[in-house]
């Protein structure tokens, strides 16, 4: 696990000038490095005349510098990132044409004049030149929107410097004794920067940095650690520039202290909320709770990272306060379709911030985290627990993904079993034979073909009664106990007369 400390630092006049330099030369050796590895071998001939490594090039411009080994690292990090997100984009706008032609196809199998017809062949042409354009560009540093700030005046030149060249790290290894080359941290509390100068005096940079109460434990880690790895940091703060010190370090795994021997938490994550199940350890719900992330799409991104770790404690307390582990789904993140810009937001946000914060957290705090198989943990709670608990589908969920944490195996209803048998080879399956969930895809397929929606207990008690209602109009004759087991409100405050009723009248199904 690895952990971060933040350190303000504090150079003085002479000390801020250097830092500065090393700013500056660092991001543009970063800036150069990145083109050499985009454009590849030509570029390198075009910029220094001979055939040389990228790594050479490097240290030409960096004063051989081990800096260069850091660069070279996170520019080949972002050049591997930008052929993900391409094959990516190429396999979803594959799948787009792919949904699009089944679209054309099956209209025109019943009139080939339907007007949607020219919507849908708009769509394909627009989607293939996309994809026919689709190709790597180079990346922006420091982003697109300071870039645009700069081109339209709004900020000056030296913020947009300071901005933009806002960081520079190294990278430990264990190989070395003293566990970083360039930047090292001090038992005197003290942090020493290699500068880019060969000067005799001038290569070094000694200063000092704060550790308040809280770090004191992190800065005797630091100084154990076999290895750590420092980024410094600037920022603009009312006009001021400040200086940090970000140190990532390996911590190892605390033994677990809040586990499975009394049950589970399951979690079942949303894009704006999170349903929470308290389950004992014999599968039994217990109690559930919710935690919302509100309008976490509109806010910038500190403040989004800020609210998510806010949410995550939330989560974690929960545990801490029921005294057992957490049990999560293995949520894969390969879109195959798009909703709108504020829902794909939302989205971005949960896979890319919450699930890894939540789990670095818990394994912080001695929560033990499991994770899941993710499949029909939704249809198994609506269709076998709505009856029996009459929560929403995603706390329904939730009570799955526990009792599959916890090693409990879903048995299909029987009833179930015998409406498939009455069906016969009237529903398609999808699922493979042999699958131990080909049977709840069987009868999901069939209620959604049969137009029921909606498994809770209440949707279904409103329909039986109209349902009963009807039926009995016709020969005039209404029960008594029609609404057996509700309120006078409509509620239900006997679950057990209100079935009883509902089985002995046979109208369930």
């Amino acid at each position: 696990m690895i952990q971060t400390v933040k350190f303000r630092i504090y150079p003085d006049k002479k000390q801020e000038y250097a830092l500065n330099e090393i700013f500056t030369i660092y991001n543009r050796v970063k800036r150069i490095g990145y083109n050499l590895l985009f454009h590849g071998e030509d570029h390198i001939t075009e910029r220094f005349g001979e055939v040389k490594t990228i790594q050479r090039c490097l240290m030409s411009l960096c004063h051989n510098n081990a800096y260069v080994n850091t660069i070279l690292i996170d520019n080949k990090a972002k050049l591997d990132a930008q052929h993900t997100w391409l094959e990516k984009r190429r396999n979803y706008m594959t799948k787009q044409l792919k949904t699009i032609n089944k679209k054309i196809n099956k209209i025109k199998e019943y009139n080939t004049h339907d007007r949607r017809l020219n919507g849908l062949y708009a769509r394909r042409s627009s989607i293939m030149a996309k994809l026919h354009n689709l190709q790597l560009t180079p990346v922006v540093f420091g982003t697109k929107k300071l870039f645009r700030d700069r081109i339209l005046g709004n900020i000056s030149r030296e913020e947009f410097k300071i901005r933009r060249d806002s960081s520079f790290r190294c990278i430990g290894k264990k190989q070395y004794r003293l566990k970083n080359v360039n930047i090292k941290v001090l038992p005197d509390k003290t942090v020493k920067i290699r500068t880019v100068s060969k000067q005799k005096g001038r290569k070094w940079l000694t200063i000092p940095i704060s550790v308040n109460h809280v770090q004191e434990k992190c800065f005797h880690e630091i100084l154990k650690a076999d290895k750590y790895t420092v980024t410094v940091k600037r920022q603009l703060f009312k006009g001021e520039v400040r200086y940090f010190a970000h140190v990532s370090y390996d911590l190892p795994e605390p033994t677990p202290i809040y586990g499975y021997e009394h049950g589970a938490i399951g979690l079942d994550f949303n894009y704006n909320f999170v349903a929470l199940t308290n389950v004992d350890n014999n599968g039994n719900l217990l109690s559930y709770h919710s935690i919302s992330f509100g309008n976490l799409h509109s806010y910038r991104t500190d403040k989004r990272k800020d609210y998510i770790s806010y949410k995550m404690d939330k989560i974690v307390n929960y545990c801490i306060n029921k005294g057992k582990g957490i049990v999560v789904e293995d949520l894969q993140f390969d879109q195959e379709f798009s909703y709108n810009t504020t829902r794909n937001r939302k989205v971005s946000n949960l896979k890319t911030t919450a699930l890894q914060l939540l789990e670095r957290k818990c394994k912080k705090r001695g929560v033990s985290f499991r994770k899941v198989f993710a499949g029909y943990t939704s249809l198994i709670g609506k269709y076998k627990y709505s009856r029996l608990h009459n929560l929403s589908t995603h706390h329904l969920a939730s009570y799955v993904i526990a009792r599959r944490g916890l090693g409990f195996k879903e048995a299909f209803p029987a009833i179930y079993d015998w409406v498939l048998s009455h069906v016969g080879e009237f529903i398609e399956p999808r699922v493979k034979q042999g699958s131990p969930y080909r049977k709840w895809s069987m009868i999901h397929d069939l209620f959604k073909h049969s137009g029921i929606t909606s498994c809770k207990t209440t949707e279904l008690l409103k329909k039986i009664v109209v349902m009963t209602h009807v039926l009995n109009s016709v020969t005039s004759t209404q029960p008594d106990n029609l609404k057996d087991g509700l309120s006078s409100y409509g509620k239900i405050d006997d679950y057990h007369k209100t079935w009883s009723f509902i089985n002995n009248h046979k109208v369930l199904m």
